[in-house]
């Protein structure tokens, strides 16, 4: 019985490690969004010219996890670091999706963030709102709906790395290994 079990935790580990998204290599689609300012933002075009992080989450599940990912993702890439070191310049963005019957929930959201968030995360946070299905296709967003997913864009807008899942210290610097690379 020990050894299914660890057999069974080795493939289990090994599996989520292997895989891929479908969407890396590809150019991440137009993305209409609007900042908590009322700002329009389009994704990728309005951020092309230097690297950046999108997290996406599309319900009420993966909005409650998001948080988990902007503590260890200011610290490595938003806050000014000590000292005389030279931090990433790297667009940053946190989108909150809405479709459906969620839509009529947006400015119940975005009003609430606006008057309880940090200030240094404001311009972080997006909204986007229509277009769900289209874009879990995509994006490769299909898997698990109870957690956000992240992608590493270059300064043209293609997607060289997604994750989802729980932010563990292992895939913020495979993050930042893209951006470290350019160097």
């Amino acid at each position: 019985m020990k050894i299914t079990t660890i057999l069974f935790s080795f493939l289990f580990t090994f599996s989520s490690f292997a895989q891929e998204s479908d969407a890396i290599g590809s150019i991440f689609p137009e993305m209409p969004t609007e900042d908590l300012f009322d700002n329009s933002i389009s994704l990728p075009d309005d951020i092309k010219g230097k690297y950046s992080i999108i997290g996406l989450a599309y319900n009420k599940k993966s909005a409650d996890k998001m948080p988990n990912w902007v503590v260890p993702i200011y610290k490595k890439f938003i806050a000014e670091p000590p000292g005389l070191q030279i931090g990433y310049d790297v667009n940053t963005y946190f989108v909150y999706m809405f479709s459906g019957m969620t839509v009529a929930l947006k400015d119940v959201v975005k009003n609430k963030m606006m008057n309880e968030m940090d200030e240094v995360l404001k311009p972080h946070t997006l909204f986007e709102t229509g277009e769900l299905k289209s874009y879990q296709k995509i994006l490769d967003m299909l898997g698990r709906k109870d957690t956000p997913y992240f992608f590493i864009l270059d300064p043209e807008g293609k997607i060289l790395w997604a994750t989802r899942g729980t932010p563990r210290e292992s895939k913020i610097n495979k993050l930042a290994s893209y951006i470290d690379e350019s160097k």
